[in-house]
């Protein structure tokens, strides 16, 4: 597939800007609050998977393939936008939610893409990746911060 220069540069923005929020995010939580990799791995659960997305944005750059934008939307969809819809919208929140708007517009921009090149076949099979790599993920996550609850509120007092 060949992006148009439009496409491509917009994709790299969105992709600039989620490497940065991403980064910043990691470094709060494992610099400054100083928790564990498995903790980190459930608690920002959208930084390793954003980490991941920008990886296969890479891959998808060189090697014209859909299918590698599709693979990591399930988590991104189910972690970073829907998180907008139960997560309070105060200060407390005000950044993870910015980082969640760019991971949304980084999946609009690749359902655009996605569909402008009617790359259908790669919607699939990224999406049954995504899907048989990401369910277990997703539940591994909502089962730990369940479970340590406790934990994840007592690292912003």
């Amino acid at each position: 597939m060949i992006l148009t220069k439009k496409e491509k540069t917009i994709g790299i923005v969105l992709a600039g800007l989620l490497f940065l929020i991403t980064l910043s995010s990691t470094f709060f939580f494992l610099g400054k609050l100083k928790i564990s990799l498995v903790e980190w791995i459930s608690f920002n659960s959208c930084s390793p998977t954003s980490f991941l997305y920008l990886l296969l944005f890479v891959v998808f750059l060189v090697k014209k393939n859909a299918s590698y934008l599709m693979i990591t939307f399930l988590p991104i969809y189910f972690l970073g936008t829907m998180s907008m819809f139960v997560l309070s919208w105060d200060e407390a929140n005000m950044i993870a939610h910015i980082g969640h708007i760019i991971m949304t517009l980084n999946l609009i921009w690749v359902i655009y893409i996605i569909f402008k090149h009617k790359e259908y076949k790669a919607l699939g099979i990224g999406l049954l990746i995504s899907i048989l790599l990401f369910v277990p993920y997703i539940a591994y996550v909502l089962f730990y911060n369940q479970t340590h609850a406790e934990e994840f509120s007592k690292l912003f007092l």
